[in-house]
């Protein structure tokens, strides 16, 4: 098994609702508790300006890249910019690219494949092509995605498991017929618009684990 992280995802983004530090402590703990050796972790790269134009266009892109975000882009985003920002979440979107190329190939960090890869960051679903939204200023599975595309893997599905629906990732490979997008969520919970999926499942309020 491969785990990859990097300690510089904790980005001080300031007394926020969205703790930059949950990844620390989830590779402390895991550590701490024997689920994996200091020694399984792989430290990513960062994810290039050209891999992020896979999925995202070039002026939402440079609006990143120079700090000309708007108000009310920064006010979808929900995150303070900042060069620490970008360069955190690019480096979580390379970790997503590091975990994947691990799984399916000999392309990884550690010169050897794995059958089972985990990324301890990530999971930017609600980052569309133009803009970014949720704390998500890239869609990192959805580049992840279009990197193993460029290496000629043909068909992938993304199982997304989460309270909020995956509608960036939804809309991004809506017109793609190798990918298939699934999404499981409480419907009646943001993001207001959700775009269709391959298979989409909102669960009512209150559902439990029977349900």
């Amino acid at each position: 098994m491969i785990v990859v992280y990097s300690p510089r995802y904790h980005i001080d983004i300031g007394l926020h609702v969205f703790p930059t530090d949950k990844y620390r402590r989830v590779r402390d703990r895991i550590v701490e508790t024997g689920v994996v050796q200091a020694s399984d972790i792989v430290e990513p790269r960062l994810a290039s300006w050209d891999e992020l134009a896979l999925v995202h266009t070039t002026e939402y892109l440079e609006k990143l890249r120079t700090g000309a975000m708007t108000a009310a882009d920064l006010a979808q985003l929900e995150l303070p910019w900042s060069d620490a920002m970008v360069e955190g979440f690019r480096l979580m979107v390379g970790g997503t690219i590091e975990a994947a190329l691990c799984a399916v190939s000999a392309s990884c960090a550690t010169s050897a494949s794995s059958a089972f890869s985990i990324h301890l960051g990530g999971g930017l679903h609600h980052a569309f092509p133009n803009h970014g939204e949720g704390f998500c200023p890239f869609n990192d599975v959805a580049v992840a995605a279009r990197v193993l595309q460029t290496r000629g893997t043909e068909r992938l599905a993304i199982v997304d498991l989460d309270v909020h629906h995956g509608n960036g990732t939804a809309f991004v490979f809506e017109s793609d017929p190798r990918v298939f997008t699934f999404s499981m969520h409480q419907q009646h919970n943001y993001p207001m618009w959700k775009p269709r999926g391959s298979l989409d499942v909102g669960l009512p309020d209150g559902a439990h684990d029977a349900t």
